[in-house]
């Protein structure tokens, strides 16, 4: 007959060996840390290298013309302080994108509602709206172009026949029209990615609770203004902060259209650092304006964080 010993008070037992399931936890942790690595290096190489390389740029003089990099300091941020086109394109590019993002969103929120009881055979309608996020983006762009051109164009044939205008508008070619028209171009183009977004939102509202709005004696407006609109709120923040960014670095949409004309009514940064670089020369000076560029994006993925924090956490 054995007795069991028991252990002395104030002693531990000695850890023991690890176990076949700790064990393969830690080997599929380092198995899937060794799958990430071909992404990171591939971001660092795409993202991270030429961030820096411009940072390193925007202190010097290079240029495409002549190469050889001489240090300069800070004089292309203090030159870029004093351009009164930097400030242009830096008020044209929020214009171009708090326009874009506000009627796509209110447009796509209100066609969501407008669809959201089609069923059946009315499903397609749907499908039809949906369509123009499928269209390249260039092809979109100069489909407009040519839809608004100054002679020949089919907006300038249908607005003369029906006596709307006395004379051709020049919708590209005159600084007060050319933004509206590269804005109207751009909403056509993202409408559908909030429709599809807020579609996607409004089936989470739960029909309990749609019920009891109803049961409550809750119309039609006030469902949608107290109860779908808070369910679509977080989806509307990601939504709208991801077209901002979107929007900030819209490159070939106005180059399509546009070019940056007349004059620098449409320039962008994107506009902008693109001329500097390619048509100037600067690649110097182009680097600091896309370093404030660059900065101000950030600016912008800071808040896109902090803002899905506080939806995951309200």
């Amino acid at each position: 007959m054995t007795t069991e010993v028991l252990p002395a008070e104030g002693t531990t037992h000695p850890a023991g060996p690890p176990t076949w399931a700790r064990f393969h936890r830690l080997i599929r942790k380092k198995r899937m840390l060794w799958m990430v690595l071909p992404t990171l290096a591939i971001l660092a190489f795409v993202i991270a290298y030429p961030a820096v390389r411009a940072v390193q740029l925007s202190f010097t003089s290079t240029s495409l013309i002549n190469p050889v990099a001489r240090g300069v300091g800070f004089t292309n941020y203090r030159t870029l302080f004093h351009d009164s086109v930097f400030y242009t394109a830096l008020k044209n590019t929020l214009v171009f994108t708090g326009s874009s993002v506000l009627l796509a969103g209110v447009g796509g929120l209100v066609l969501a509602l407008l669809l959201e009881d089609f069923l059946g055979r009315f499903r397609w309608v749907q499908t039809v709206l949906l369509t123009p996020w499928a269209v390249p983006t260039v092809v979109a762009a100069y489909l407009f172009r040519y839809m608004f051109e100054e002679s020949g164009g089919v907006v300038n044939s249908v607005l003369l026949q029906l006596h709307l205008v006395s004379h051709a508008v020049p919708f590209l070619a005159s600084p007060q029209w050319s933004m509206p028209t590269v804005v109207l171009a751009n909403v056509w183009a993202q409408l559908p990615f909030f429709l599809l977004v807020f579609s996607a939102g409004l089936k989470t509202v739960p029909d309990e609770v749609v019920e009891a709005a109803r049961t409550d004696g809750a119309g039609r407006w006030s469902i949608v203004r107290h109860v779908k609109l808070h369910y679509l709120r977080s989806a509307a923040v990601i939504a709208v902060l991801l077209m901002v960014i979107a929007n900030f670095n819209n490159f070939p949409h106005i180059e399509s259209m546009t070019g940056g004309g007349p004059g620098i009514s449409t320039t962008t940064l994107v506009i902008y650092v693109y001329q500097l670089a390619f048509s100037s020369y600067d690649v110097g000076y182009a680097s600091a304006v896309g370093v404030v560029w660059l900065v101000i994006l950030l600016v912008l993925a800071v808040g896109f964080v902090r803002a899905v924090r506080m939806e995951g956490t309200s």
